[in-house]
């Protein structure tokens, strides 16, 4: 499904707060951003009972099945990180790859948690060098598409680490 750029950051947002196990923002929030995918053409049971709460006074966790079935229809569904460390570090990976999950929270996950988890593969080791020592390293910010283009090959490695995984 083809989605406007910031309706897909939108949902990326989300997707990366649950990666971590919290959602921010407000059920408001919520029920908005399931409204402007509807006028977006996206019309699914789940976005139109999200959509009821945008007047809800309710919490975060009332709602939050409902956001992670919003967010699996859209095709961004929430990762899974108690499978394995490498099945997690692909699937974070790809995300930051393909720009349905934000760079931040998934370089976040990758390099505290999975990095050692995983051995200390060279790609992590990397990335992580990128975001941290850019100032040392080359006096520029890495941007966008080279932290991508390394998610990729982070994507790839993982790939490697578990046979029968597309």
């Amino acid at each position: 499904m083809r989605l406007p750029r910031e309706l897909r950051g939108r949902l990326a947002e989300i997707r990366g707060d649950l990666l971590h196990g919290r959602l921010t923002g407000s059920v408001t929030d919520a029920g908005w951003l399931a409204c402007d995918l509807i006028a977006a053409g996206v019309d699914t049971p789940t976005l139109l009972e999200l959509a009821g709460h945008t007047l809800s006074v309710g919490t975060l966790r009332e709602v939050e099945p409902l956001v992670r079935r919003m967010l699996s229809e859209c095709g961004m569904p929430p990762i899974d990180t108690c499978q394995e460390p490498w099945a997690v570090a692909l699937d974070v990976a790809q995300a930051v790859h393909d720009g349905t999950l934000p760079v931040s929270a998934g370089a976040d996950l990758l390099i505290v948690r999975l990095m050692p988890e995983c051995g200390h593969p060279p790609e992590i080791m990397e990335f992580m060098l990128l975001i941290d020592d850019w100032e040392a390293l080359r006096g520029v910010p890495p941007t966008g598409e080279e932290l991508r283009s390394l998610a990729g090959r982070i994507a790839d490695v993982a790939r490697a680490h578990l046979p029968g995984r597309p």
